[in-house]
């Protein structure tokens, strides 16, 4: 008997487990892999917090939440966690199906008949579990809701102009729009808006009590994060102070929480659903959210991690021979990290406030997991660190083709004062051009930035070393020869022309 008591203790002291609290001589391995992570990627403040079985066993503030008042971070500190709301979208759409209030399969247009979509085949076939899961077709357009006056309604509304960019099904487009749309399903459903039926189906029961929807209430709290971005070379952070989030992206991305109060909710992840001993989710619904719909990425790019596959709200994948659900946020430069290891009983949460190492956010939590698993080392963050250096290059030769264009010594055709006014697009609303010292000014929804002559009747602004988007306006005229619109790509969304109103 002892000796298979001794062999049982060899054998889960090689799995990375201790006698007494589980992991605990792996804690500091961990925190000198998280100081030297910050001080290689710039990363001003960084909260993690790590839960085993149904016990959040570790849990730390890093840096700084206000560099410039050296407000350090702490567990309680607030981030968005942006698209990590999802899965807490997908726990109630399925806990609906659960309960039979809907039907995850049925048609989506029997529950809010005034979703309309841009062909008939959608509008027949279409189902919540299609939007949750990221095949529908229809590409992003996250200008639809960045930095947008918009409600829910208008987010609706908006879908009809979404053009398909593969066939129904086809294949998996990532898409914050219809997550977006698939919360006003559910506020149709329950005749409450997203954010009171979360707050009492989800946050309540598993005391999340910190856990808010928007930046005012997150303010009101004082503890919260600043995120960064670093302009130049030098190294410098300065506050970032664009603000892409709207109330309108909603039930894609606008929970805010700290460290503990998500360690309650992969506590629960991590039990089926029960937290202190209460079944807050149906065991049922957890398992729901893991079954695979979309393959997210056919390259499988690293021999460590299998392809991922897209559920409800998560991604599933094999590290190292471990099934992993996982899903990652970012916005505003706050980025976050939840992983799950559910046969290993193992959560991990982790989020930051840097846009510098926001390309490092979908395998930050790895070396976490090999440290404490005892698993082989990657060099994660050499990795990441060469394609952050490359994508830097391919983004200057960028510009610098795009500069390799202009035609020189060319003047705009009319008086700058004919281009001023205001121009519509029904989708993405209104932008005002206006005249302030000679040079005309781009206002649209949360940004105000100079537009520079490029050549011709195009201008653009000059935003690179900035956290503002940058647009590009090609002025056109009417049959009279009259200044009457402009073109202009909305961020990362299609070119569509602007209308000058009368």
């Amino acid at each position: 008997m002892r000796l298979l008591i001794l062999i049982l203790y060899v054998f889960a002291s090689a799995k990375g487990f201790s006698q007494g609290t589980p992991f605990q001589h792996k804690f500091r391995i961990i925190d000198r892999y998280i100081d030297s992570l910050m001080k290689e990627w710039n990363i001003p403040g960084l909260a993690m917090g790590i839960v085993y079985k149904d016990q959040y066993i570790y849990g730390k503030g890093y840096g700084y939440r206000h560099v410039e008042k050296k407000l350090p971070v702490e567990t309680t500190t607030l981030f968005p966690i942006a698209s990590n709301t999802k899965l807490f979208t997908t726990t109630l759409a399925c806990m609906l199906d659960y309960e039979k209030q809907l039907i995850l399969d049925k048609p989506v247009r029997f529950y809010l008949p005034l979703l309309n979509f841009n062909n008939d085949e959608l509008n027949t076939k279409v189902t919540l579990r299609d939007m949750l899961s990221h095949r529908t077709g229809l590409p992003r357009y996250d200008g639809i809701w960045i930095a947008s006056p918009m409600n829910r309604k208008d987010i609706v509304h908006s879908v009809s102009t979404m053009k398909p960019q593969l066939g129904f099904r086809e294949g998996y487009i990532y898409n914050n729009v219809m997550f977006a749309a698939a919360g006003a399903v559910i506020e149709k459903v329950v005749d409450t808006t997203w954010e009171v039926y979360t707050k009492k189906r989800i946050f309540q029961p598993l005391e999340m009590t910190s856990s808010c929807f928007s930046n005012e209430e997150m303010w009101l709290h004082n503890n919260y994060s600043l995120s960064y971005l670093q302009p130049d070379s030098t190294g410098k952070l300065v506050p970032r102070k664009f603000q892409a989030q709207s109330d309108a992206l909603g039930p894609a991305g606008t929970i805010k929480s700290n460290v503990e109060d998500m360690s309650h909710w992969m506590i629960a992840q991590l039990n089926g659903g029960q937290y202190k001993g209460r079944q807050v989710i149906p065991a049922g619904v957890i398992s729901q959210t893991m079954v695979p719909h979309s393959i997210a990425d056919k390259t499988s790019r690293w021999e460590e991690l299998s392809n991922p596959l897209y559920g409800l709200g998560r991604i599933m994948q094999m590290y190292k021979g471990r099934k992993m659900a996982m899903h990652t946020g970012a916005i505003d430069g706050f980025f976050s990290n939840l992983t799950l290891l559910p046969f290993d009983s193992l959560g991990i949460f982790i989020i930051y406030n840097s846009e510098t190492a926001g390309i490092l956010r979908s395998v930050i939590a790895l070396p976490i997991l090999d440290r404490l698993l005892g698993l082989s080392s990657t060099p994660w963050s050499e990795r990441y660190r060469k394609d952050y250096l490359e994508f830097k290059v391919l983004q200057k030769r960028a510009r610098d083709s795009i500069n390799a264009t202009q035609v020189k010594n060319t003047i705009p055709s009319h008086p700058l004062n004919n281009y001023t006014g205001l121009y519509h697009h029904p989708v993405y609303g209104e932008v005002h051009i206006a005249l302030q010292q000679n040079q005309l000014q781009l206002l649209f929804r949360r940004q105000q930035s100079p537009l520079h002559h490029f050549h011709y009747d195009q201008f653009i602004t000059k935003e690179e070393n900035n956290d503002h988007p940058d647009f590009r306006l090609h002025f056109l005229t009417n049959s009279k020869g009259e200044i009457d619109r402009f073109s202009m790509q909305p961020y990362s969304d299609p070119v569509v022309e602007f209308v000058k109103k009368k």
